[in-house]
């Protein structure tokens, strides 16, 4: 028997309860002392953190400081380049863009040059990088009629976005889409890989694997190549028909779990309420949970669960399966991201059914991996509990973890290829070349030391000197790989 928890009903008895004790503060705040007041984020996790008892995974903090409908930081538009949080590779420079088509077109034709081909973007960002891929393919004329553009993007406002990037004047609301704003978005971010585990050996026929469900939220054309562009919450209401997904530093967006080794054996990373601001508020329960070290102004600590939970029982052996006894040994903090595990699961699925490619450029490692979370606002790193809902929450992504996946299901229809650094993908696919013509056609010394200076962030190895305000090289840090179905030849750049 499958019970289902309404996410949505939950969230919307704690938003009435916050929003019941912040009137009742106001009525009461000009007669008496009134304990510290939050708002805004923090006040909601605060509930949350009391409805589940005194603290929460820290991967349900990751999801809510990044895609809470109305507080979290994705949801407040655009976040990238200079002016932003971060910069990606293709803010860096066109060319990435340019080389990621050159890869879709070569699987195009690896594919047979089908009718058409669905183009699948996770957390498109700006919409830079399809952009680039659009203008860069145009002249591909048979890949061009064929494609058609599908964004997997919950925030309303990064949409408006990547519809003007994409010079999409005729977007049109869906029935799905109607009543877009403060909604609760069916995305990747939940944790489902647990309750989805069991499957991960079973045939890719399940009910789960069969698509599309629903529809897309809104739909336009893209006035660079008239490619038809949808927008949608999850790959689930993608209309069939082979697959080319790209994944662009997306899975180091998605939550993740943390472990630590103790003499009570692997124990959870928890998120709690600083234990002094739970004393002071009347009536507040006190919480079992072993009492966090107090940071001054932070009123979210970490702590650790008193034994191991039901996570770490089925993950952490589960991810340790075949790695040499030497590095169990070494391990004491363990990272790992149920959703991308079920993501990457369904991805497998999506293209063993209708065949394709899926592509994954992050920064990680091969893993296990330890504490790599991390928090970026304004260019500068903080901790990863300050000012929630208003910093870039990001993770290594193990891709020992994701490969593992397919490893399982030996008899599967697609096979798995890499990691392999950024370096060597984009040089074989071209970079050098590409580069040299647009030197050649640049119109001034200052847009040739742009374009070159661009590219050579993305292809090298330096670790940047933040003195002299010069950021780390890309090449080796970001990792690329792929999966293709099987019976296709190695994917292109690999």
């Amino acid at each position: 028997m499958e019970i289902a928890i309404d996410r949505a009903g939950l969230r919307r008895a704690l938003e009435r309860r916050r929003r019941e004790r912040e009137t009742t503060t106001t009525t009461t705040e000009a007669t008496e002392a009134t304990p510290r007041a939050r708002s805004g984020l923090t006040a909601y996790l605060e509930d949350a953190i009391r409805f589940a008892g005194g603290s929460i995974p820290v991967s349900e903090y990751v999801r809510e400081a990044l895609t809470h409908p109305e507080h979290g930081y994705y949801m407040r538009g655009d976040v990238f380049g200079a002016k932003g949080d971060f910069v990606t590779s293709p803010e860096i420079s066109q060319v990435f863009g340019e080389l990621v088509g050159v890869w879709a077109a070569l699987q195009y034709e690896a594919l047979g040059s089908p009718e058409t081909l669905r183009v699948v973007e996770f957390g498109p960002g700006r919409g830079t990088l399809m952009a680039d891929l659009l203008r860069g393919t145009s002249k591909f004329k048979k890949f061009s009629d064929a494609m058609s553009v599908h964004f997997i993007e919950v925030s309303p406002a990064l949409r408006k976005i990547q519809a003007e990037t994409l010079r999409c004047e005729d977007v049109e609301m869906t029935s799905a889409g109607a009543g877009d704003g403060l909604r609760v978005p069916k995305n990747v971010t939940r944790d489902e890989y647990m309750k989805n585990s069991a499957s991960v050996n079973q045939s890719s026929t399940s009910a789960s694997a069969k698509l599309p469900v629903g529809e897309a939220r809104a739909r336009g054309t893209s006035g660079i190549n008239g490619a038809p562009v949808s927008w949608h919450d999850g790959l689930e209401s993608v209309p069939s028909g082979p697959t080319l997904v790209i994944a662009h530093e997306f899975f180091d967006a998605l939550p993740v779990r943390q472990f630590q080794r103790t003499e009570r054996g692997w124990c959870e990373k928890l998120v709690t309420i600083d234990s002094d601001l739970l004393e002071t508020d009347a009536g507040a329960e006190k919480t079992t949970s072993p009492k966090p070290e107090k940071v001054p102004g932070r009123e979210l600590e970490m702590v650790l669960s008193p034994g191991p939970t039901p996570a770490s029982h089925m993950l952490v052996s589960r991810r340790l399966k075949g790695v040499p006894q030497h590095i169990v040994d070494g391990l004491r903090l363990l990272e790992l991201s149920p959703p991308s595990l079920s993501l990457w699961d369904r991805l497998a699925e999506r293209i063993e059914q209708h065949s394709g490619a899926v592509l994954a450029i992050d920064y990680g490692e091969e893993g296990p991996l330890g504490d790599t979370l991390e928090a970026i606002k304004d260019h500068k790193f903080v901790h990863v509990l300050d000012s929630p809902g208003e910093a870039d929450l990001s993770a290594y992504v193990d891709f020992g973890a994701l490969r593992q996946i397919i490893d399982e299901k030996p008899n599967s229809g697609v096979t798995c290829h890499g990691p392999i650094t950024q370096q060597q993908f984009l040089l074989s696919l071209g970079l050098i070349p590409r580069l040299e013509k647009l030197v050649e056609n640049a119109t001034s010394e200052a847009q040739a030391d742009e374009l070159i200076k661009g590219c050579e962030r993305l292809v090298s190895d330096s670790k940047g000197d933040a003195e002299a305000n010069e950021p780390p090289g890309m090449g080796v840090r970001y990792k690329a790989m792929c999966l293709v179905s099987r019976g296709l030849p190695k994917p292109a750049g690999f």
